[in-house]
């Protein structure tokens, strides 16, 4: 009878030996705020698409439990339950799918749908990404919150190397005067803290409206002629560009418009930020060189 009970007591102790053990998760997010948690989060909701991308990228895909309304890329994104958009959240909905952790932007979602999250007592770790070099390290963070680190790192590796190629290719040729439209009624660009600033620069371009405040300004088409791009960029779909281009046409005293250097991007090329950025930026840089040419 003894032998059985040693028995028993030594499958137990193997068992626990072969257990997977975690270390208590502490991570400073972008807002100044520790998250922290006891291993790593099994259920996660995004409330923002890039965030959403990020962490199908990195292999967490499966473990987002809630999402916003315009979380759409991978496709398998499209089936997750939606929580948000960008004015408000259903706070019911996500208490009751239980997260481990919420993941939000800052400066997409606002305090306000972030701070309620926080007193309902779940873990918000916050985002707020400016510059493409810090887009690697985001990969890291989301990897260690959802314990996928060794796929975040490798991911990360991959972001750096694609980067540093197009720097090397491109930031250094002649500068191109370049206006980033992402609406046309009214007129609104970005300026050069919001990351579509960074893409201009790693392909040797400049933003006409570096300066401008605040990070997301209303111009005139007065301004714009002022400026005189060489280059307009517009976010926007295929299906979108006769819109686009025609509003132009009648501006032929602008650079771009004469010399007909006014493209179009999809937006979620070039203001997610995550790894298809790259694709976007691919995309810019290729415009440069025609503008160059």
């Amino acid at each position: 009878m003894k032998r059985w009970i040693w028995a028993l007591v030594l499958v137990a102790e193997m068992a626990v030996l072969a257990a997977p053990t975690w270390a208590d998760i502490t991570l400073r997010d972008d807002t100044g705020n520790d998250v922290r948690l006891s291993q790593p989060a099994q259920r996660v909701i995004s409330l923002a698409p890039s965030l959403t991308e990020v962490l199908f990228y990195i292999g967490a895909g499966d473990q987002v439990v809630g999402a916003d309304e315009y979380s759409n890329y991978p496709p398998q994104a499209e089936n997750i339950t939606r929580v948000n958009n960008y004015a408000a959240a259903n706070y019911e909905l996500i208490v009751a799918l239980k997260p481990d952790v919420v993941v939000a932007w800052q400066s997409g979602n606002g305090d306000k749908i972030i701070q309620r999250i926080r007193q309902l007592g779940i873990p918000v770790f916050v985002v707020e990404t400016r510059k493409l070099e810090d887009i690697p390290e985001l990969f890291l963070r989301l990897g260690k919150l959802s314990g996928h680190s060794p796929e975040a790192e490798v991911k990360a590796q991959a972001f750096r190397d694609r980067l540093e190629g197009l720097r090397n290719n491109f930031s250094t040729k002649r500068s191109v005067r370049t206006f980033y439209q992402i609406w046309d009624e009214p007129l609104i660009t970005l300026n050069r803290e919001h990351m579509v600033s960074s893409v201009i620069e790693l392909c040797g371009g400049t933003n006409v409206f570096a300066d401008a405040v605040p990070l997301v300004p209303y111009v005139n088409i007065e301004s714009v002629v002022a400026a005189d791009p060489e280059v307009i960029i517009a976010g926007g779909s295929q299906e979108e560009k006769p819109h686009w281009f025609d509003h132009w046409q009648q501006w032929d005293v602008i650079s771009a418009v004469k010399n007909q250097h006014v493209y179009l991007i999809p937006a979620d090329l070039m203001q997610r930020h995550s790894a298809r950025i790259l694709e976007g930026a691919e995309m810019m840089c290729r415009y440069f060189e025609q503008a160059r040419g």
